[in-house]
């Protein structure tokens, strides 16, 4: 059995927090393979100076950049309040590069213009005890990957070297050392694995070429300010993207949305009732959908577009949830200091289980400018809508608490008995796709005949589609970490019920 490599940081303040952040200044967590190896780079260069540098820890790092992302193995968080405080602007340099000059400034800086107001939110690891204060970073090292033992001294000494991590108040003892898989497996925490698809969560690695990129970024800053005037910083651009899921975390499903526009360009484009007509519009785009798939080139075509055999009878078995989920979005508007209300349909979404996307491109290729037809009428037509339509992005951001906007099918009786209950509502989320353990550590779970959103209305006026009965409740939950959507739960997922959008 491979061994694996496994660098480890402890976090070293009693209440450990993180502040460092992605490209997109949102937090970040856990922190990135690539802010590890600068992390690694930095205590190399402090430890090895000059040609010692360059004869010893630089063959190291060349061969760490080109590793493949490691796991992770993380503590549980939670993401900080926001706070503003008062920090240099670093505008000192524009006053230099007049001073490198001789000159003085056009005009001269007053102490206020020095300082800017940053917000910060930091990551709080949430820790019971010293083991849990610890990051895992995990690369596999091959059998035939002779190099290893070479650097194996070098890379241990400067992991010990490392004593920051993101800013420079989290400060962290650093450590490596050579694990079998089965102590790697066992090693307490959250594990975080790269993983494809949309829903993953988005972290740099370095890669081939990191270490120079990362020279001449120093060797950049040290001479930012010359005769010539100042020369700002260019920021790395040499690393790699890549994907991580949580082992608990559901992959999210694939999808596509699509905007109900007039058949007649002159007419307003339509909209339909959410209670009344939910199940309808869901009909209507899966018979649009059948219609396209004609041509199918897939070996599923019935269960997977219709949710039947080809017999007619419903798809049972492990197989089952191997099938498109017609979801209608009922809009969500904003109106001023009053919130957000639930009003018409005017948009649809089709999504398909994780690993599906052929399927769903399949579709995104075909089904813009199909007719929704009933009773022989064409009601609107299908338009390709954008992922930055802010509607859609309610039903398919990253979030911790969602609620319903059409409600919840319960998979059974609760005979009124609201533990009963309870246990009916979490097995519906397992039924969706959820592990038990994310279902498990649910942290908020409610359900009422009255809607959680305004403009949400009782959950009994909502027509049911053929051949599903049962009650049904408005739900509203939180998850212990943000899940993301497309979200429906219950029996009437499928077809426009349970549908979730983000709070």
């Amino acid at each position: 059995m491979p061994d694996v490599l496994c660098i480890t940081v402890r976090f070293l303040d009693p209440l450990p927090q993180f502040h460092g952040r992605t490209n997109g200044g949102e937090p970040e967590w856990p922190p990135s393979p690539l802010r590890l190896f600068q992390a690694i780079v930095d205590a190399a260069v402090s430890r090895w100076r000059s040609h010692t540098f360059d004869g010893c820890a630089k063959p190291m790092l060349l061969w760490l950049e080109n590793r493949q992302a490691p796991q992770i193995v993380a503590p549980n968080y939670s993401v900080g309040t926001p706070f503003r405080l008062s920090v240099p602007n670093n505008d000192l340099d524009s006053s230099a590069s007049f001073w490198v000059r001789g000159a003085e400034p056009a005009k001269p800086h007053r102490p206020a213009d020095l300082r800017t107001m940053k917000v910060v939110r930091p990551v709080r690891v949430h820790t019971k005890n010293e083991t849990e204060k610890s990051l895992h970073y995990l690369y596999p090292i091959a059998d035939t990957d002779s190099e290893f033992a070479t650097h194996k001294e070098t890379l241990v000494t400067a992991a010990r070297s490392v004593t920051h991590l993101g800013w420079g108040v989290d400060m962290v003892a650093g450590d490596a050392r050579v694990l079998s898989e089965e102590d790697a497996a066992n090693l307490t925490g959250e594990r975080w694995r790269p993983a494809a698809g949309a829903s993953t969560t988005q972290l740099r690695a370095p890669r081939a070429g990191t270490l120079n990129a990362l020279a001449q970024k120093h060797e950049a800053f040290l001479n930012r300010l010359s005769a010539d005037g100042f020369k700002p910083v260019p920021p790395l651009t040499v690393f790699d993207t890549v994907g991580y899921r949580r082992d608990t975390e559901p992959a999210a499903r694939e999808w596509v949305a699509f905007r109900i526009t007039s058949v007649d360009p002159d007419a307003p484009n339509p909209s339909f009732d959410a209670p009344a007509r939910c199940r309808d519009v869901a009909a209507w785009v899966r018979h649009a959908t059948g219609e396209v798939c004609q041509n199918w080139p897939f070996p599923d075509f019935a269960s997977f577009v219709h949710g039947h055999t080809e017999n007619g009878s419903q798809t049972k078995g492990e197989r089952a949830d191997e099938r498109f989920m017609y979801l209608p979005l009922p809009s969500i508007e904003r109106r001023g200091d009053r919130g957000e209300h639930v009003g018409a349909i005017r948009r649809v979404l089709v999504a398909a289980p994780p690993g599906f996307g052929e399927r769903i491109e399949w579709i995104r290729r075909r089904l813009p400018g199909q007719e929704l037809v009933w009773d022989n009428r064409a009601q609107g037509l299908l338009n390709a809508l954008p992922d930055s339509d802010w509607v859609l992005q309610r039903y398919t951001e990253n979030a911790q608490t969602w609620s319903t906007v059409t409600p919840v099918i319960w998979p059974g009786h609760d005979d009124h008995n609201p533990e009963k209950a309870a246990r009916l509502l979490r097995k519906a989320f397992v039924d969706a796709g959820f592990a038990r353990a994310v279902v498990d550590a649910i942290t908020e779970l409610d359900w009422r005949p009255v809607g959680f959103r305004a403009g949400a209305e009782l959950a009994s006026r909502y027509a049911l589609p053929d051949r599903l009965s049962g009650r049904r409740y408005h739900v509203r939950v939180r998850f212990a970490h943000p899940v993301r959507g497309p979200l429906a739960v219950g029996a009437g997922r499928y077809r426009g019920l349970g549908v979730f959008a983000a709070e």
